[in-house]
């Protein structure tokens, strides 16, 4: 594990396990790598929990400490692969087509549902799920993250996508204590005025002066507020949004939810912007710790393998931590928050 570790922290590493090797100068035969993912007499779902309490612990102390939120981040990541020909006799277990944000189709390889907890300017990963569309839906697997995580007396917030408001996540984060701020897609329903409508219907009538100028750091938003039921839930807000340096159409309009009805306009559009840093951390880890890169065949060999890449993410946290609030300070100079 020390030398997988190593090997991983060198510069240049590329995801495979002749590098892992190589940099860490390990004196057994690179296939020792393979075995110990593969089929080595050790418990990564052990080590996933000693991962996952120390970053509890960590979220938690930096909560009491600035006295800030915490938000629980979920999303989905593709880790595409190349589809084997028909004649291969080891293909790659767990693969399957799957829906990319990034290109906009269906691709070849693996889909996870990670997890990842914020607090100010703290940001780490806490667990992830390998996403079996066989087996669990990904709102099942978004379900067992959040009712996974430990009771805190610290208010809580679940901010996910447009892909995860349903009716059972909402139900799960309630009973966990949370709060959910999410995306809408505009097919939703909900009563205004008692009227059964979906938003988009409803959006072809809203004029500017039914608006409201909300700012989200240096941005101009035009907001339609409505607090009542929605078929997924009773009470809650929805808003219909727009840059205001657009028109009101509904190609320009996003809807956003939040359970919590005491937060103000600004609020819950600030809070949801918080949710950008799970596609920034995405970017990070198959970038520069080559998450999508792996060359292990079996299923628990790639869970070993991320789960590893979780501990060294976990590791890295204290020494990163300092340039955290400096990185973010320029970031906002330079674009505006994301809210799609």
């Amino acid at each position: 594990m020390v030398h997988f570790i190593d090997g991983v922290m060198t510069h240049g590493f590329s995801g495979t396990l002749t590098d892992i090797h190589r940099e860490s100068c390990h004196s057994r035969n690179r296939r020792t790598l393979s075995h110990f993912l593969s089929h080595g007499k050790w418990d990564e779902n052990y080590l996933m929990r000693i991962i996952q309490e120390k970053t509890w612990k960590t979220i938690r102390q930096e909560a009491k400490r600035t006295e800030e939120l915490i938000f629980i981040i979920i999303d989905d990541t593709v880790c595409e692969k190349t589809k084997p020909s028909s004649q291969a006799m080891l293909s790659i277990q767990g693969t399957g087509f799957h829906y990319s944000h990034t290109k906009g189709k269906q691709v070849w390889g693996h889909e996870m549902v990670q997890q990842v907890l914020r607090c100010g300017d703290c940001v780490i990963p806490y667990d992830f799920k390998r996403y079996e569309s066989e087996k669990q839906s990904k709102i099942q697997l978004a379900c067992e993250l959040v009712a996974n995580l430990p009771r805190c007396s610290q208010k809580k917030y679940l901010l996910i996508d447009t892909w995860y408001p349903a009716k059972s996540v909402l139900e799960t984060a309630a009973q966990s204590g949370c709060h959910v701020i999410s995306g809408l897609k505009t097919n939703r329903i909900f009563y205004p005025q008692g009227i059964r409508q979906s938003l988009k219907e409803f959006a072809n009538h809203i004029r500017k002066s039914d608006t409201d100028l909300v700012t989200v750091g240096h941005t101009f938003y035009r907001v339609y507020r409505y607090e009542g039921k929605l078929n997924m839930v009773e009470n809650a807000v929805v808003f219909l949004c727009w840059d205001a340096a657009e028109s009101l159409t509904l190609k320009n309009m996003r809807a956003f939810l939040s359970t919590d009805i005491s937060l103000s306009s600004e609020q819950i559009l600030s809070y949801y912007s918080k949710r950008w840093v799970i596609e920034t951390y995405f970017r990070t880890i198959k970038g520069n710790f080559s998450f999508d890169c792996y060359q292990v065949r079996s299923t628990k060999a790639i869970h070993r393998f991320w789960t590893l890449l979780s501990l060294y993410r976990c590791f890295l946290h204290p020494y990163r931590t300092r340039y955290t609030s400096r990185w973010i300070t320029a970031m906002a100079g330079k674009k505006k928050p994301k809210l799609d």
